[in-house]
């Protein structure tokens, strides 16, 4: 037993040893990975599955219609958060740059 787990760790140290053969110069998912991508998160679809399994099928259309539109909206509200603190951020900073101008004056 003690022989098989040693050769394990052995082959294991071996192959994490050897170079992986990525295309050069290239970072991140490969273009055919994201050919097969999906915009949405494999959570996403598991809790669709759930929420629609043992429906209608056209229960289910609307189901998962009704989750990817709330989904949406969710993802335009935070943007629009985002582009405000953006534009807080900016304003501040101006304000301040005008303060400055002043009192160099």
């Amino acid at each position: 037993m003690k022989k098989a787990i040693i050769l394990f760790i052995a082959l294991s140290l071996m192959v994490l040893s050897m170079p992986s053969y990525a295309a050069k110069d290239q970072r991140g998912a490969s273009p055919r990975a994201y050919q097969q991508a999906s915009d949405e998160a494999i959570f996403h679809r598991v809790g669709d599955w759930f929420a629609a399994r043992g429906k209608t099928e056209n229960e289910k259309k609307a189901i998962i219609a009704q989750r990817k539109a709330e989904r949406i909206a969710k993802r335009a509200q935070k943007e629009a958060e985002k582009r405000k603190r953006e534009a807080e951020r900016e304003m501040k900073k101006a304000q301040k740059e005008m303060q400055n101008k002043l009192k160099k004056k």
